[in-house]
């Protein structure tokens, strides 16, 4: 019986080095970029819930963003929404507007970081979202950022002072988290 070699062993190749910038903003999206009621389908794939947000759309929030971000074109973007994982970061990408697609830097979650081991991934979706980016902040070392995110449970005491929090209904709608964020971006600006 002949045995087969399976060949030398392949190179370890650790995560490429994190994409980084000065001024980062970890940007989630249910409940910023549009209403938090949102479902997944795995033949429709993700779409507003239309008995919990019936006069809601996807990404209708988006401009108000954009607004937002137009004064400040250093500020590079990084995903920090469950969207990383599923529909991914390169679909997720793919369905927002070229000028803030192009603001993109990466991910909280990535397989190439994180690795594709379903206890892997399991062990990302049960951290809280405040050490998701804390953890992203530490591999990219930017030197100012700031969280949009309506997930505020559970954010280290220490950064709390960079989160913009959200109401998941309401998001980048409200005028008060537009104010905040304005604020934010303006310190970043300075610091």
């Amino acid at each position: 019986m002949a045995t087969m070699s399976a060949g030398p062993l392949a190179p370890y190749i650790p995560a490429s080095t994190p994409r980084s910038a000065d001024v980062i903003l970890y940007l989630d999206l249910d409940g910023v970029v549009h209403h938090e009621s949102v479902l997944w389908h795995p033949h429709r794939g993700i779409y507003m819930n239309p008995y919990e947000a019936p006069d809601h759309a996807l990404f209708e929030w988006l401009p108000i963003l954009e607004e937002e971000l137009a004064s400040h074109p250093s500020v590079a973007l990084v995903l920090s929404s469950t969207w990383c994982i599923r529909p991914g970061y390169a679909k997720t990408l793919q369905r927002l507007p070229e000028q803030l697609r192009a603001r993109f830097i990466g991910g909280t979650y990535h397989k190439r970081v994180h690795g594709a081991d379903p206890w892997n991934l399991a062990s990302f979706r049960s951290t809280p979202r405040g050490m998701q980016i804390l953890a992203d902040v530490q591999r990219r070392k930017p030197r100012h950022w700031i969280a949009l995110d309506d997930d505020i449970e559970d954010w280290p005491p220490l950064v709390i002072g960079n989160l913009v929090a959200c109401e998941g209904t309401t998001g980048l709608s409200n005028p008060e988290v537009r104010r905040e964020l304005r604020h934010k971006l303006q310190q970043s600006a300075v610091a």
